[in-house]
């Protein structure tokens, strides 16, 4: 089963060319599922169709569904919520805002996560088709597993031993009723499924992340720093849409300008996506809504193409071994400035943090009695030397 991930800036097209995809793939033969992890959900205006948090068939071989984060939460996170809403209650006065509170602001993207893991494991499908929300959530959604496996690693454990041992002293002075062993369990369960999920999301035979951008030059930045954090976290981006081209009949009188800056910002995006594949829609002359428009836009995208296909296998990282000094190399396009980047080593991990984003790195034995000596970054590379 492909699982085919839909990545970009808010109103860049995702939502169309998720669709489009879906339905080209089903007019093949293939049993599709389509969903949206988006809470603003318009999935369901793309194809005209009521949907729901189930899959259910909206067309032969094609399933839509867009996930009720907040349903997905309460199947997962039950336990939590009522030992967060029992402390809530002791403190303050129950009501509305006590359930809001409980919602857990951001866990969304995990709780979608997690409905992809189990239709992924029910394996009914060939390819499931995901229609990301913007950028930044969908980072958010790819990559808490990893960083809630920190929590799980580190934390966990210390706050267990301290509710063993001074959990009812505690609830005694503070009347903050101990937590059952059940939440603990809970969040560690939650851990294992993500981690599981990560795996999946990580390996190029199965998952390919794609960005859909359009010509602007903002939002082609956008598309950019996306791929470089996608990187940065080892998820294999294997083609760019640009979508919402004018066309040529389009780029005459008033808006001739906008030709040479749309050939300009096309050339930008191919020479920055090299070894992806490059897929390109013009913009149409009404919106693309209902099946009809949607099986001709799939058509025009790939006519010449199998979206199923693996377009380019990329390397998370490797290591060079010279003259006794091993070097941990890291593709890191689109940094502007090297000093955004920084890496220190802390027990048997590497911790690299550029702009907002921080990846913790568990070194490969080889690596692990050794120390940074320099780290530096050219040609589009993160290279961290590594000596006894």
């Amino acid at each position: 089963m492909r699982i085919l991930f839909y990545t970009g800036k808010g109103g860049v097209g995702k939502t169309t060319i998720s669709a489009a995809t879906a339905c080209f793939l089903a007019e093949q033969g293939k049993k599709v599922l389509i969903m949206s992890t988006d809470q603003a959900h318009s999935l369901e205006d793309s194809f005209e169709k009521r949907l729901n948090s189930e899959p259910q068939e909206i067309y032969p071989c094609l399933y839509a569904m867009e996930i009720d984060s907040v349903e997905e939460g309460r199947k997962v996170w039950e336990n939590m919520q009522e030992y967060l809403r029992e402390i809530i209650s002791k403190k303050a006065n129950y009501g509305i805002e006590t359930d809001e509170a409980l919602l857990f602001p951001g866990f969304d993207e995990v709780f979608a996560l997690l409905r992809i893991l189990e239709i992924y494991e029910e394996n009914k499908y060939d390819a499931v088709i995901v229609d990301c929300a913007p950028t930044g959530q969908s980072l958010s959604m790819l990559t808490y597993a990893e960083k809630l496996q920190m929590i799980a690693d580190a934390v966990i454990p210390m706050v267990k031993n301290i509710n063993s041992i001074f959990g009812s002293f505690i609830s005694k002075k503070t009347s903050v009723p101990k937590p059952k062993e059940i939440v603990f369990d809970e969040f560690n369960n939650l851990v294992k499924k993500l981690t599981k999920l990560y795996e999946i999301l990580k390996n190029q035979e199965e998952t390919s992340i794609r960005i859909v951008t359009t010509p602007e030059h903002i939002v082609l930045q956008e598309a950019k720093r996306n791929y470089t954090w996608l990187k940065l976290y080892g998820f294999n981006v294997d083609a760019v849409y640009i979508n919402k081209l004018y066309p040529e009949d389009m780029l005459k009188g008033y808006f001739c300008d906008w030709k040479e800056y749309q050939e300009k910002s096309i050339s930008v995006a191919e020479k920055s996506f090299k070894r992806q594949k490059i897929f390109k829609l013009e913009l149409q002359s009404d919106e693309i809504l209902g099946k009809n428009k949607l099986d001709k836009t799939g058509e025009s995208l790939y006519s010449e193409s199998d979206p199923l296909d693996i377009f380019v296998r990329t390397e998370s990282f490797f290591i060079e071994d010279k003259n006794g000094t091993r070097t941990f190399i890291l593709e890191l396009p689109f940094v502007k400035d090297k000093n955004e980047i920084s890496v220190f080593k802390d027990g048997q991990d590497i911790i690299i943090s550029w702009l907002n984003e921080t990846r913790r790195f568990h070194f490969p034995e080889k690596l692990r009695r050794r120390e940074i000596s320099e780290y530096i970054y050219e040609n589009g590379y993160l290279k961290i030397k590594m000596d006894y």
